[in-house]
């Protein structure tokens, strides 16, 4: 135990003056014997023992007043057996949670991450000038964080704002103990502050706590001179219901979007309420400019879709938003944004292995003519598929005349060495390739990977021999194949499905490849997906991602061969949506708030300034916080920006300016969206066991206000200021002497004096 004012503590030597006092009093007395005395000899010995007794716990209670006057004035604090920090100084870690959720806004109430920063501010006017303070954020785990004084801190809190995307709470404390570590001081605290939602929580929090909760406990063994605490303040409003409505999610429909034909995207809605919200007015928009507004209603604990239709004439990516025009307790979910890329028509390039002289007598006639349907009907309307028709011979120079986007290979047996260093680039780069079989291929050479010095393409299935008859025509008598339902996982085929009915019933098969693929393979959390099957279950056809590219692989012909599937209306909607479906895999505009933003150089459209000629490259960005100009790359490098902790469209800029006539110059544009995790929306407080065992975990405290908090860091400081207990014992000996007094000396005097 320790005293805060110790020079008071002399005053518990004023118990010597009611002693003083007894003392002076009790020689006053002379003991005079009288005649009678001895008949009340035994009574006057049991009333003097009474009064001694008396007398003496009377002397006990005057003697402890001023002693426990004197240290309930000297402010005694408790310290147990423990050595306290005391004043020395101490490296404060705040780690705080700036997720999209601390941006809610209670009735009547500030948000609250303005109550964070308010209770914040109180926590460090407690600091002294020696202290130092690091901040952590959950939207920059990444960022190294500096060492700050209070003044600086203070400065850096009012730029905080809630916009990150979820964070677990546990990556958050991992962030701060590693921060701490670089801290100066051996006493740390570390102070999460965040309004703990239950996906914050979750079970990986707790496993990633107890792993932190280890660690610690083996450095605190090896180094007892670091002291580190953890402390948790929740500003989370507990309400029960939050009315709130949000938009989740924009999605593109179409597998494709082409210029000047109609894309369709489906927002999908939710009211966290418990009442229904009717007559929401719902705003469509393109690159910023808003479409006719709609009404809609959602029901109550629900969400519903909305669908929009619409035809972009121009390439490029754009911004499709969903707004809903309503204020809540969260305003920033009430938009949402999808980047869509906008092509003006999709290359295919057909590579036939054995061209024919007679109308679709080729391995790639009918893939033709299901590619770009309109054009072989002589209708004006634009087909959205480019399908270019070469041999194995001209594929190489095909691909350097125009962009491709899927390569469709029809029973080619014979591939340059060259041609396949070209294909594995084109697939690792984010290209697709379709394989179909055909009485020209030969099983080796595909069963052998296809190398380059920068990819590698391997083929999710290997070729065997051809089952059944090849030389039997598909339609005619002779035993057949059927093929079985397509598979349910592969969402462009889903629009061949007419209800339970199999959209391939009508279609035979006279013979097939025999397909060999690894089953653990298939069933282990990868992108292979068998998309059909004999009814027999022998595999026709196999998808999987390779490098940034997919490979697709039938083990059927193209043409009507050993199969009468072309011949069959399903077989255009069939091979147009899944080439559709490849080619729009290729761009992917859409991030999180917080990751880097990386194009590469193939992801610019070739610029239209004359070869040879010399330019200078600058590159800018515009984001939701400002313009500003970025660090030009190396040659063959990719431009990157990691400042996307904002929601919101992101444009990069690239200009190309002549040297030999800086007036001519060119600008290209290509734009990314960052968004926030639907999850950010939900609103569902942690529950406050799973809290309780979270801080039980960490060893930490769970602190509701910044006073609370303060408090507690005193105590640890300073130890357990008793002198209220102590105040207490003095009331009850003022009141026991009091009574003493009044009730047991007084009345004997009078008794005795009576008698």
């Amino acid at each position: 135990m320790s005293l805060l004012n110790a020079a008071l503590a002399f005053g518990a030597f004023a118990f010597t003056i009611p002693l003083i006092i007894h003392l002076f009093f009790r020689s006053r007395f002379k003991t005079v014997d009288w005649g009678a005395m001895y008949l009340l000899e035994s009574v006057v010995r049991v009333n003097r023992r009474r009064m001694q007794v008396t007398n003496l716990l009377l002397l006990l209670l005057r003697c402890a007043i001023p002693v426990l006057l004197a240290f309930c004035l000297a402010r005694p604090v408790w310290t147990g057996l423990r050595a306290l920090a005391g004043d020395a100084p101490k490296t404060l870690v705040i780690a705080i949670d700036d997720s999209r959720s601390m941006s809610l806004t209670p009735p009547g109430e500030p948000a609250r991450i303005e109550v964070a920063k308010e209770e914040l501010r109180t926590v460090l006017a407690d600091l002294t000038r020696r202290d130092e303070v690091m901040l952590v954020r959950g939207s920059r785990l990444g960022a190294v964080p500096s060492k700050m004084g209070v003044s600086d801190a203070l400065a850096a809190l009012r730029k905080i704002d809630a916009q990150g995307n979820a964070v677990s709470i546990g990556q958050l404390v991992d962030a701060a103990i590693a921060a701490a570590d670089e801290g100066s001081h051996p006493r740390r605290q570390i102070l999460v502050v965040s309004d703990f939602q239950a996906g914050a929580v979750d079970a990986a929090t707790l496993e990633a706590a107890r792993r932190i909760a280890e660690t610690n406990q083996i450095e605190a063994e090896s180094d007892r001179g670091n002291q580190m605490v953890i402390d948790m303040l929740d500003v989370g409003t507990h309400w029960d219901d939050l009315a709130n409505v949000s938009v989740d999610a924009v999605t593109i429909d179409s597998p494709v979007i082409v210029s000047e034909r109609s894309g369709v995207y489906t927002a999908t809605l939710r009211n966290a309420s418990d009442l229904p919200a009717n007559d929401l007015r719902l705003i469509w928009s393109i690159d910023g400019k808003p479409l006719e507004p709609r009404v809609v209603s959602i029901d109550a604990k629900s969400t519903s879709t909305n669908r929009l239709t619409h035809t972009i004439d121009q390439a490029g990516i754009h911004e499709i938003a969903a707004t809903i025009d309503r204020g809540d307790v969260l305003v920033d979910d009430n938009t949402r944004s999808v980047a869509v890329e906008v092509i003006n028509e999709v290359n295919v390039l057909l590579v036939d292995g054995r061209p024919g002289n007679e109308p679709l007598s080729g391995q790639a006639d009918f893939l033709a003519i299901a590619l770009s349907p309109f054009a072989f009907g002589g209708d004006d309307r634009p087909d959205p598929v480019r399908a270019a028709v070469v041999t194995s011979q001209r594929l190489e120079s095909a691909l350097d005349e125009n962009p491709t986007r899927v390569i469709v290979l029809c029973g080619v047996g014979q591939l340059s060495d060259s041609a396949k260093q070209r294909i594995a680039i084109f697939v690792d780069q984010g290209g697709a390739l379709v394989v179909f079989d055909g009485p020209s291929l030969r099983p080796e050479l595909y069963n052998q990977g296809w190398r380059n010095q920068d990819a590698v393409l391997s083929f999710p299935a290997s070729l065997g021999d051809v089952v059944g008859n090849p030389d039997v025509d598909s339609g005619g008598s002779e035993e057949t194949f059927a093929i079985d339902q397509p598979t349910s996982l592969y969402q462009p085929w889903k629009i061949l499905a007419r209800g339970s009915d199999n959209p391939l019933s009508a279609v035979n098969l006279s013979a097939y490849r025999a397909f060999t693929i690894d089953e653990a393979d298939e069933n282990a959390p990868t992108h292979r997906i068998v998309l059909l099957r004999t009814t027999d279950g022998a595999p026709l056809a196999v998808m999987d991602t390779v490098g940034d590219g997919t490979v697709v692989q039938f083990a059927i012909s193209g043409n009507a061969a050993w199969t009468n599937l072309p011949l069959r209306p399903v077989f255009l909607p069939l091979i147009q949506q899944m080439v559709l479906d490849l080619a729009g895999k290729r761009s992917d505009a859409m991030i999180q708030v917080g990751q880097p933003i990386v194009i590469s150089p193939n992801d610019w459209p070739a610029p239209q300034t004359e070869r040879g000629a010399e330019t200078r490259t600058h590159f800018a960005a515009r984001t939701p916080r400002g313009q500003f100009e970025l660090e030009t790359p190396d040659a063959g490098e990719p431009v990157r920006l990691t400042a996307t902790y904002s929601p919101g469209v992101y444009t990069i800029q690239k200009r190309l300016t002549d040297l030999a006539d800086p007036e001519k110059s060119e600008t290209m544009e290509t734009l990314r969206i960052a968004t926030v995790d639907a999850s950010e929306s939900m609103l569902v407080d942690v529950s406050q066991e799973r809290q309780q065992t979270l801080a039980n975990i960490l060893s930490a405290q769970v602190f509701e206000s910044a006073v609370l908090l303060q408090d507690a860091d005193r105590s640890r400081s300073f130890g357990r200021e008793i002198w209220r207990v102590i105040l207490v014992a003095l009331l009850i000996a003022l009141v026991a002497e009091l009574w003493l007094q009044q009730n047991l000396v007084a009345r004997r005097r009078i008794t005795g004096g009576t008698s």
